[in-house]
């Protein structure tokens, strides 16, 4: 299905990409690591690898489920992207709190962490998903039978209809906001959770690198959730609309709107496995003198 073809690069992307990371070389630096600091980035670095798998997993799954008319495989970029999320926020959600702990008056808030320009991309990216699946659900009509939001049907005269499917209408969009809303919940429930966590009980400004970077993490995972079913709705929706071979005016202008949208969410969606792949080296600086 088209979807698959959708995934299959999504898949083969994230690999490659993480595949040329881990073998960037490491530069030397005149900074010497924080103990705690480290083994908590390690800890969260295999509970998001752990995240990766499960997702590979699901998706997988998903996939080969057969479930019913293809819901299956458009759901597995999805459930892919869920488990890599889940696998950043149980990381970051188990790095436990210095013992004795020590009291802080301190108010700290999401968006002094968050990193402006990735947290910008990914929330546009969100609001362009949500505004995609609610124009594709309104556009989508019944199936030859009745299964509601599986056709894109368009009346070409007063006795010929032409229709295209699978379209990405309720049929499809309802489970997939489903879980796109569940994970994006969860995604800001751990947000404030990381930023309200107790400090680490070293250098301050190490800390605050550290819950900047699991703030970054967070972001990316989300952007990941939402970049690559943006790109796998707006590509069948386009060519789904650029088939209809009597359309009204509007429909090649959406068409050719929702193709454009393709690459920016795969260029974002790459960008966000970046972040999520190769984690921040977090360490304390030498006292000089």
């Amino acid at each position: 299905m088209r979807a698959a073809a959708v995934l299959i690069p999504v898949l083969v992307a994230f690999a490659v990409t993480v595949g040329i990371a881990a073998r960037r070389p490491q530069m030397e630096s005149a900074i010497r690591p924080a103990p705690r600091l480290s083994n908590v980035r390690r800890r969260t670095t295999r509970w998001r690898w752990g995240g990766v798998a499960v997702g590979v997993v699901l998706a997988v799954g998903s996939a080969a489920s057969g479930a019913a008319l293809g819901v299956g495989v458009m759901l597995a970029a999805p459930l892919f992207a869920l488990g890599v999320l889940a696998g950043v926020i149980v990381g970051e959600l188990r790095v436990a709190a210095p013992i004795p702990r020590s009291a802080s008056l301190e108010v700290r808030r999401v968006r002094d962490y968050a990193p402006r320009g990735l947290g910008v991309a990914v929330s546009a990216a969100a609001a362009g998903l949500g505004l995609v699946l609610v124009t594709t659900t309104a556009l989508g009509s019944p199936d030859d039978l009745g299964r509601a939001g599986r056709w894109l049907v368009q009346q070409c005269g007063s006795a010929l209809t032409e229709s295209r499917g699978p379209w990405p209408g309720s049929y499809y969009s309802l489970p997939l906001a489903i879980l796109v809303v569940a994970g994006l919940t969860a995604a800001t429930f751990a947000l404030q959770q990381v930023v309200q966590r107790p400090r680490q009980g070293e250098d301050v400004g190490v800390d605050d690198a550290l819950r900047r970077h699991a703030v970054a993490a967070i972001v990316a995972a989300s952007g990941i959730l939402v970049t690559v079913p943006l790109a796998g709705v707006s590509a069948i929706g386009g060519i789904a609309l650029l088939g209809i071979s009597c359309p009204p005016w509007w429909m090649p202008v959406l068409g050719w709107t929702l193709l454009s949208l393709v690459p920016v969410a795969a260029a974002l969606a790459i960008w966000c496995t970046l972040v999520v792949a190769v984690p921040a080296r977090v360490a304390a600086r030498r006292a000089v003198g």
